[in-house]
């Protein structure tokens, strides 16, 4: 699927069993429109407002091609990419057609060599992503793609029994009538600046997927399993979310 260039900064694409949200938008047109009349309101600005113009003043820095770091998150904390998802990742990235550079693991250990893993008791979504910046700058990767996998536990599943997804969280629910047994969910980050540019959300259904991916040009297919069938779907909807953020980051060239 190919996303077409969008007007607006934002987009959301709701597919069945999928979602995407993407973000170029700046933070000095968002602190452009801030109404002075609210900040001088009670004759000093409160915490909560300077945090919000501390935190809104970031601005997109896509450039292609880049160095897009994969960090899987397993029972909160940084793990290695199974086989079986690495070459899903390297089959994607072929058929992307090289403009994208590279897809490179983000490694636990040189993570861990630049950053104390978080414990049980600090692993926070805020702990776990900053411990992946960390290991993907020393890196010295652009981007990076964090996610994570869950599975239903039981027979008659739907999104809300998918509690492994303790990080990122589900961006969507599927509808009532669709059986999920696995989702799997990502967040596109700019490594130096943690700017967000890409949510995804995607689900593996229970009925209809013996293949994983009916539609590649290379007919592959994978180990039939949920977590794997969920991660495949993942992989080709960053592709074409990659699409969509590589036309916007030339746009945002051309605007200067």
């Amino acid at each position: 699927m190919k996303l077409k260039l969008m007007a607006a900064a934002t987009a959301m694409i709701v597919l069945v069993g999928c979602e995407t949200s993407l973000q170029t938008s700046s933070g000095a047109d968002y602190l452009a429109r801030y109404d002075a009349s609210h900040e001088y309101g009670h004759g000093t600005l409160s915490e909560v407002d300077e945090d919000v113009r501390r935190i809104a003043a970031i601005e997109p820095t896509l450039a292609f091609p880049a160095r897009i770091g994969l960090a899987r998150i397993e029972n909160g904390v940084l793990t290695a990419l199974p086989a079986d998802e690495a070459r899903i990742w390297q089959d994607q990235l072929e058929d992307m057609g090289g403009t994208y550079d590279e897809f490179v693991p983000v490694s636990p250990m040189i993570a861990s060599m630049v950053s104390a893993p978080p414990t049980r008791r600090t692993s926070n979504a805020a702990a776990v992503i900053a411990h992946i910046r960390r290991g993907a700058a020393r890196q010295h990767l652009d981007y990076v793609l964090t996610y994570e996998v869950g599975s239903s536990r039981e027979e008659k599943a739907n999104a809300l029994a998918l509690a492994d997804l303790t990080i990122i969280g589900m961006f969507v629910l599927p509808s009532r009538s669709i059986e999920v047994e696995a989702s799997a969910s990502g967040l596109m980050l700019d490594v130096r600046t943690g700017y967000p540019y890409a949510t995804l959300t995607m689900h593996a259904e229970k009925s209809g997927v013996s293949r994983v991916i009916s539609d590649r040009s290379t007919g592959q297919t994978y180990a039939d399993k949920a977590e794997t069938r969920a991660v495949a779907k993942l992989a080709q909807e960053f592709g074409a979310a990659m699409s969509e953020l590589e036309a916007r980051s030339i746009e945002l060239a051309k605007a200067g």
